[in-house]
């Protein structure tokens, strides 16, 4: 039994690992050359159920208007699992007084078993609105990871897009940045791991809060 519960358990963090569940790596892009190298902690919540996840990652800025960025995900490691994210943020539109800098993020999500190899690539693409005072820029965007395999789902019960919506504030210092964010994920159906549909509330995914810490390296 505890060996089913542990693979039952992997099949959810699985499930939710390509719903969009990591925090945003940078939200404005950095000064060109400088580095960031930072972490996140915190989850989502189905029903009454909390997964912590943890991940690390390091941001650089490639030029004056486009931030790259890698990621792991250190939780899924602990399942046996590799989940990689990489891409770039670019700014669209300055923003200027109370009017947004508005940036599209692109990139992809690498998810491979250890356990029998089998490997999964997610694109994603999303946008956001960010404004900026001083050290503080408060943002909200909305992100869409794409499932090129989501006819493997049993049932037809899989999506193409899982849609994410998320809204938070960073705090930036010389050295540091400080972040919170909320992420609703999936806002438009239940979660489907498989053989197996996780209900939530009325069929509106799942809500997570996670929390951000970066060392700013020039």
């Amino acid at each position: 039994m505890k060996h089913a519960s542990f693979w039952a358990l992997a099949s959810f963090l699985g499930a939710l690992a390509f719903s969009s569940c990591n925090a945003s790596r940078v939200v404005s892009p950095i000064d060109k050359g400088e580095w960031r190298i930072g972490g996140a902690v915190g989850g989502p919540t189905v029903n009454t159920t909390r997964l912590p996840l943890m991940s690390v990652y390091a941001a650089h800025g490639h030029n004056a208007n486009q931030t790259r960025y890698a990621g792991l995900a250190l939780t899924s490691l602990g399942f046996q699992s590799l989940q990689l994210d990489a891409g770039a943020l670019q700014r669209l539109i300055p923003g200027h007084g109370w009017s947004p800098e508005i940036n599209a993020n692109l990139g992809g999500n690498l998810l491979m078993s250890f356990r029998d190899g089998a490997t999964r690539f997610y694109p994603h693409i999303g946008i956001q609105s960010v404004w900026i005072y001083k050290k503080f820029m408060p943002y909200i965007g909305t992100e869409n990871w794409i499932d090129p395999t989501y006819g493997l789902v049993d049932g037809g019960k899989g999506s193409l897009i899982h849609p994410s919506l998320h809204s938070g504030i960073r705090y930036t210092t010389k050295w540091f940045e400080f972040g919170i964010e909320g992420k609703w994920l999936n806002p438009t159906r239940s979660f489907v791991i498989p053989q197996q549909t996780v209900p939530t509330f009325r069929g509106t995914g799942a809500y997570g809060l996670y929390y951000t810490l970066a060392f700013r390296l020039p």
